[in-house]
């Protein structure tokens, strides 16, 4: 990741962000937000400094065998567009040019490079293109490096700003989207599979603080699906901070839902209790919305009339980040996130487990109502939630002591 980055003695990062800079009146609540993650992210790293400039954030005090173990974490943090490790010092010409040449002598061998200047200060007394006029030749005739403004190998970036100046060489991108938090809180029906995973990422880029539900039927299935739950919370827990995971035992609902309704309505009616009680979890965390990892089309229950029909249940909105995704789109953003490797481990599913030999595609909104009406609903989530059990994951970077017990709701 770090081979091209030269990491000088006192090293600078520099971090910008792009979405959060077009926010106009609300722009210092984004930042302030990003601030506070990049922190916590960086805290157990020997408790760096981080300054807010315009359109982007310094951070300074980090010892440079830090250095690799910062940019792993700050590419988690969504907000982040690009990280940069630079060289700080006198915005003299000759200053500027010294710290690019430092630099590229010792970067991987390249053909050509391109000097991109910028001065927030109008009052510096060089343009951006005096800097790149400057600081180019000393590169040049330093490595022989050609130059090209449109494609070069390597890019040198030099900014001055409050009097100091900041020269490295190229960026890692980030996460982009927005800081966890900035979005309000949402509750998110985790089943551990391909889907709810990269649903659960996206929302969270968005701003999303999340909660994870899981349902199980156990002791009808193993403790697979839950044990993944986990495993997935403390990857996700990496790019959210601290993240809760409540277990939801569910089968006393589904063996009502067996016994006293018809079976082509099931899966319909599995997907409405479960809508209800993350619904009931999410009022006590002050959620404001539902995240499910359904995609329009991709299996029997998912079609536009039982989409419609699970969605009568909710009184919050229901979120399908992935609903105009195909399964390959999925595919390949849990293997970009991480989550693949651990959603494709068998288990069993508290939906499909007991699901029935044959599933209504095109439900009649009154007729699952009708037949929804032989149970009992409200004692019956009442009896599920009783036996929730929530716990907190925290990230692998996490500096504080981790609380070891669980809460019931």
């Amino acid at each position: 990741m770090t081979q091209d980055f030269v990491i000088p003695e006192r090293p600078v990062l520099v971090l910008h962000y792009h979405e959060i800079g077009l926010k106009g009146g609300n722009r210092d609540f984004f930042e302030r937000r990003l601030k506070r993650n990049v922190e916590a992210a960086l805290r157990s790293l020997g408790a760096p400094n981080v300054k807010r400039l315009r359109g982007r954030m310094l951070v300074r005090g980090m010892r440079p065998e830090h250095v690799p173990e910062a940019l792993a974490r700050l590419q988690k943090v969504f907000g982040l567009a690009t990280i940069s490790v630079a060289a700080e010092v006198e915005p003299t010409l000759p200053a500027l040019a010294a710290a690019a040449v430092a630099q590229a002598r010792v970067h991987p061998p390249a053909e050509t490079f391109a000097v991109r200047a910028k001065r927030a200060e109008k009052h510096y007394p060089f343009t951006s293109q005096d800097i790149g006029r400057e600081v180019g030749a000393a590169v040049a005739e330093a490595t022989g490096w050609r130059v090209d403004l449109s494609s070069p190998d390597v890019e040198v970036f030099v900014e001055v700003a409050q009097q100091r100046g900041l020269v490295y060489i190229g960026k890692i991108r980030g996460p982009g989207g927005l800081p966890v938090g900035t979005a309000g809180r949402a509750v998110s029906l985790f089943s551990a599979g391909l889907d709810s995973p990269v649903a659960t990422w996206r929302m969270m880029k968005r701003g999303l603080h999340v909660h994870l539900v899981h349902f199980h039927s156990q002791p009808f299935m193993d403790r697979a699906s839950e044990e993944k739950s986990r495993r997935l919370a403390d990857l996700l827990a990496d790019w959210h901070g601290p993240l809760k995971l409540t277990i939801v035992p569910f089968i006393e609902a589904q063996q009502a839902i067996i016994a006293y309704t018809p079976e082509k309505f099931r899966t319909i009616l599995y997907r409405r209790f479960m809508l209800r009680i993350a619904e009931a979890i999410a009022r006590e965390d002050k959620a404001k919305a539902l995240i499910t990892g359904e995609s329009l089309g991709q299996v029997a229950s998912q079609t536009l009339e039982n989409l419609a029909a699970i969605e009568d249940a909710a009184t919050m909105p229901v979120l399908r980040p992935l609903i105009g995704m195909d399964k390959q789109e999925i595919i390949d953003e849990a293997h970009r996130i991480g989550t693949f490797d651990i959603s494709i481990l068998p288990q069993d599913d508290a939906c499909t487990l007991l699901e029935p030999k044959r599933v209504e595609t095109r439900a009649k909104l009154h007729e699952v109502r009708r037949a929804e009406s032989a149970l009992d609903v409200q004692a019956l989530v009442a009896a599920v939630l009783a036996q929730i059990q929530t716990e907190v994951h925290y990230p692998s970077w996490w500096h504080e002591p981790v609380p070891q017990d669980t809460t019931t709701m």
